[in-house]
């Protein structure tokens, strides 16, 4: 008998990294690949790395380290935003066969398939900057996944001062309608109830097409796909909220998760002004009114950056009084990391890892408190769950809102049910299957 090929992954970073890992090991998988877990001997090892901080670079490292050593014959294959940029520091890294960046992953399978006939290290890195067709890559179903992800757009052409990104991806590139479309389609017909639509800047998609649109993909998705469930829009930036993008979620509220993750950054205007984000404190608190006028129960979430190049006290404090009167559900807070490549890291007045670290565990509590207060609204009030994992009994899963639940039962994943939640904790709120 012939032994089948084992190939494993680990992606790094965001949601996008883990879309292009799960198309690549599909091609795999098809082609008859056995898929393992990272931590088993595998023949291929597939790691898509990140860039978007210092941290990001080490555990990048660090993962094909572990790779090298749990599948010492392995052809390692390393992509991703932290091998665009920083290639020569991977190739130090013995054990690595082939190197990409952000494009060429369609061909991957057939790299990684000469490399098992003749093995020698290759690498495949070009400038990207001049990039304008989206690399299609598509994910045709999830194994054991109610929530899809499907990448619509590569690419971003904002240049805050602090990102790296632009340099990583390159200039937007809108996917083509038709393939996202046909791709949801496919996922819908599975019996997948949630996608969750993402990209390197989601809601600029269309950008660089002709006439067509976010608001357009998002109509056509619901007009043209009669099997699908909600939509969850990964993250959007406050610029590209429209009036239109709004009046179609409150037309279609079955079809569109009450959640927005709204990136602010910066929480006072000196410090947007220096990051080169494009909008001021009063533009998000207005732009936010507007929303929960519309969506009273809508769960708000955001990014925060702590410890920027010149950030005071007094400017911390205000940011802290700001973040309080904004109210967001819940904030992924982290310190500001200086990157190479960036405007922000020639800029003066650096902030000491010691007092970073302080602001962030301040941000955190009132992170905490902001969230507890969020999901206290709820308790005591029918929301609908959507199973995701069942652990023995203890069911888990996210609202429409984007409240993680845990709930005593016995359904499958991929199942929606009624609960009432009895303990709106954070981060998780506990709840009852609500008997009709």
């Amino acid at each position: 008998m012939v032994k089948m090929m084992r190939i494993s992954y680990y992606s790094l970073g965001c949601k996008v990294n883990l879309y292009e890992c799960e198309a690549i090991i599909q091609q795999f998988v098809k082609n008859g690949f056995e898929l393992v877990n990272f931590h088993e001997i595998a023949d291929v090892v597939l790691i898509n790395t990140c860039s978007i901080t210092e941290v990001s670079d080490a555990k990048s490292r660090k993962i094909i380290r572990q790779a090298t050593r749990i599948s010492p014959y392995a052809i390692v294959a390393v992509m991703g935003c932290y091998a665009q940029l920083n290639p020569e520091e991977i190739k130090k890294i013995p054990g690595v066969d082939l190197l990409i960046g952000t494009q060429y992953r369609h061909q991957v399978y057939d790299m990684v398939m000469e490399l098992l006939k003749n093995r020698h290290f290759m690498m495949k890195i070009d400038e990207i900057s001049h990039l304008k067709i989206y690399e299609e890559l598509k994910v045709l179903r999830y194994t054991n996944k109610t929530r899809g992800f499907v990448k619509i757009e590569d690419g971003c052409d904002n240049f805050c001062s602090y990102c790296t990104i632009p340099y990583a991806r390159g200039r937007v590139r809108s996917r083509q309608p038709h393939d996202v479309i046909d791709e949801i389609r496919t996922l819908s017909d599975e019996g997948m109830k949630e996608i969750v639509l993402t990209g390197i800047n989601t809601g600029c998609y269309g950008r660089d097409l002709d006439h067509y649109s976010f608001v357009q993909l998002l109509n056509d998705l619901i007009e043209q796909v009669p099997s699908l469930g909600r939509l969850r829009i990964s993250s959007i930036e406050l610029t590209e909220i429209t009036d239109e993008l709004l009046d179609l979620i409150k037309r279609y509220p079955n079809h569109f998760c009450m959640h927005l993750h709204i990136p602010l950054q910066g929480g006072i205007d000196s410090t947007l002004e220096r990051m080169n984000r494009k909008y001021r404190i009063i533009d998000f608190e207005e732009r936010l009114k507007n929303i929960r006028t519309l969506f009273p129960m809508i769960n708000i979430t955001t990014d925060i950056m702590i410890g920027f190049n010149g950030e005071s006290d007094e400017d911390f404090l205000e940011t802290c009084n700001n973040i309080f009167r904004l109210g967001f559900g819940e904030m992924h807070v982290f310190p500001y990391s200086r990157r190479p490549l960036t405007k922000a890291y020639h800029f003066p007045d650096i902030i000491s890892e010691v007092v970073k670290k302080d602001r962030v565990k301040q941000m955190l509590a009132i992170n905490q408190m902001m969230g507890l207060a969020y999901r206290m609204q709820f308790k005591g009030k029918i929301v609908s769950l959507l199973v995701e994992k069942n652990d023995n009994g203890i069911l888990f899963g996210h609202t429409s809102n984007y409240i993680e639940v845990e709930v005593k039962g016995n359904l499958s994943p991929n199942t929606e049910v009624d609960v009432v939640l009895t303990d709106p904790g954070y981060p998780i709120s506990k709840g009852v299957i609500h008997e009709f």
